[in-house]
């Protein structure tokens, strides 16, 4: 590994470590309030070094969702990385079209079979309990952002000045 590498790698971990807010795993996420379109909630998390995050297990499932019941003031409407866009009900990451969604969350009845409504995009909703629902792309809703390391990453919350406590 370069010098270069390493000094690359080295601001990539603190900047992520600034941006987490949740730690489970490998895996830091980081919450954004400001409602947006599944296409602008890519966007948002591309932007932050991130991706837009998709639980890999039953455990992160739950674990997400308690952090969103705790912390989220909305309805509790928070965008899942996994889309069908391509082939309906074929699950796939949004990052990642040739990679299959492994682990899905889905509430009774979904996702369901749309009859004129396109539903390709993924939410966890309060109202299911953080089960999962396919909805339109175009509707709005919170966002969490995964950033992940296969190094063993503490996330710490920086504070205004950068600078971890």
């Amino acid at each position: 590994m370069s010098a270069m590498t390493f000094v690359w790698l080295s601001v990539l971990l603190v900047c992520v470590q600034a941006n987490c807010k949740w730690q489970f795993g490998n895996s830091c996420y980081q919450l954004l309030t400001e409602t947006m379109t599944f296409d602008k909630a890519l966007q948002a998390c591309s932007a932050m070094g991130g991706g837009l995050v998709v639980p890999n297990s039953k455990n992160e499932n739950q674990f997400i969702w308690e952090e969103i019941a705790s912390n989220l003031m909305t309805d509790g409407r928070v965008w899942i990385g996994c889309i069908d866009k391509d082939k309906q009900g074929k699950w796939m990451y949004a990052a990642d079209a040739g990679k299959r969604c492994k682990f899905d969350g889905w509430s009774p009845g979904e996702p369901n079979v749309p009859i004129i409504l396109a539903e390709e995009c993924a939410q966890m909703w309060g109202f299911h309990s953080g089960k999962w629902v396919d909805i339109q792309c175009r509707e709005l809703a919170s966002v969490i952002c995964e950033y992940y390391s296969s190094l063993d990453v503490t996330c710490r919350q920086a504070d205004a000045d950068g600078r971890f406590a």
